[in-house]
């Protein structure tokens, strides 16, 4: 079987002819779902490779791409950018049909809205993931909703989405974005059971917080901030990293200059697994404050390793945090989480058990497992 794939995930060419991609997780579930094809081609955008990026490349010798300019933006001209990389777009679409035998699309982004129209009537066998928010929220943007629709209504393959409960609809599957393999899980229990013993032997002496992800207003970074710093005004130790980039970067530092929390907040920039992974060893709490989040993959990396999540109560998180896995709080009042915070330290006797909870959560969430449920549904 041939694998066709449509994404905008932004990929890039190492002088030596590697391809990669700084989205980690997207290349590891690629590769996952790669064991059960013979070749795999991916239509994608590619921007030059420098030694800034972060990226990671792909091994598996079955993949080849189809590049794309990474076009895209909100002003006219970003908009007129798109519409004359639609012919080249057309032409990658075809060239995904000749050389595929099921073509999965990954929602929501500009590039599969036309690829949905391609395939729909060429009547080609699809499947696709949405990664977004499934729920309708305020100020979405039109696309988003119109890709919903047709995926809801129109596509003739299965469709997985990041779902609080079952749908009714029977195309569309509760889905789940999987980081981490079954030998990640594996190495990290003797790691998780020293982490346990520490806890029952001396409680929190402090509080480790990590936060990932992109410096972006979504993402949320600054409600963190400022509970943190209702820490500090308390005098509770703690430390906090937050991983990632972006343009708000420049201005949480000023943040952290204002109010002297240099020592107790590291800007830690972007990282590559490995170095998240070592970053995760060294913290108690995965901290997340998302405002829309379709499905945290932060938090159920974060059970790999032993970590408790921290999270803002929109899209999935309760789910998460169900179960004694983890604490949730409330975006509508700041309260919600510098209370929180301040009272973690009375919950020590409670986080071996959580540990213990999240990593049997997590243990079905691998990138095996992943893989082979869709290779169950697509492959009959």
């Amino acid at each position: 079987m041939r694998l066709g794939i449509i994404s905008d995930c932004v990929h890039v060419q190492h002088s030596d002819g590697r391809i990669g991609t700084e989205t980690h997780i997207l290349l590891y579930q690629l590769e996952a779902l790669a064991v059960y094809f013979d070749e795999v081609h991916v239509a994608c955008p590619f921007t030059s490779f420098n030694e800034n990026k972060v990226a990671t490349f792909y091994t598996d010798k079955k993949f080849s791409f189809i590049h794309l300019p990474n076009v895209g933006g909100n002003n006219w001209i970003d908009k007129l950018r798109l519409l004359q990389t639609i012919p080249k777009w057309w032409s990658a679409f075809k060239k995904i049909d000749k050389s595929s035998d099921i073509v999965y699309q990954r929602f929501p982004n500009n590039l599969n809205l036309p690829g949905f129209f391609y395939f729909y009537f060429n009547h080609k066998k699809v499947f696709a993931t949405y990664t977004g928010t499934w729920e309708n929220y305020l100020n979405e943007p039109f696309t988003y909703r119109l890709q919903k629709w047709l995926l809801k209504k129109c596509f003739r393959g299965t469709v997985w989405a990041y779902l609080d409960k079952p749908s009714d609809n029977v195309k569309i599957r509760k889905g789940f974005s999987p980081s981490y393999s079954k030998k990640v899980w594996d190495e990290e229990t003797e790691q998780v059971n020293k982490r346990i013993e520490k806890l029952k032997l001396e409680g929190l002496q402090k509080l480790k917080l990590i936060s990932v992800g992109a410096f972006v207003p979504n993402k949320n970074q600054q409600f963190i901030l400022d509970a943190c710093l209702q820490l500090q005004q308390l005098n509770i130790s703690f430390q906090l990293t937050l991983v990632g980039d972006g343009y708000l970067k420049d201005e949480y530092q000023k943040f952290l200059d204002k109010h002297q929390l240099n020592t107790s907040i590291i800007i830690a920039g972007k990282k590559t697994t490995s170095e998240l992974i070592k970053l995760y060893r060294e913290h108690d709490f995965i901290i997340q404050a998302p405002i829309r989040e379709g499905f945290g993959k932060v938090p159920i990396e974060g059970f790999f390793h032993g970590l408790v999540p921290i999270l803002s109560d929109v899209g999935l998180a309760k789910a998460i945090a169900e179960d004694n896995r983890g604490f949730t709080f409330s975006l509508r009042n700041q309260k919600s989480l510098s209370d929180l915070l301040e009272n973690l330290s009375n919950k020590s006797a409670l986080l071996p058990n959580m540990i213990l909870n999240g990593r049997a959560f997590a243990a079905s969430k691998t990138l095996e497992a992943w893989a082979a449920e869709y290779a169950s549904v697509i492959l009959v």
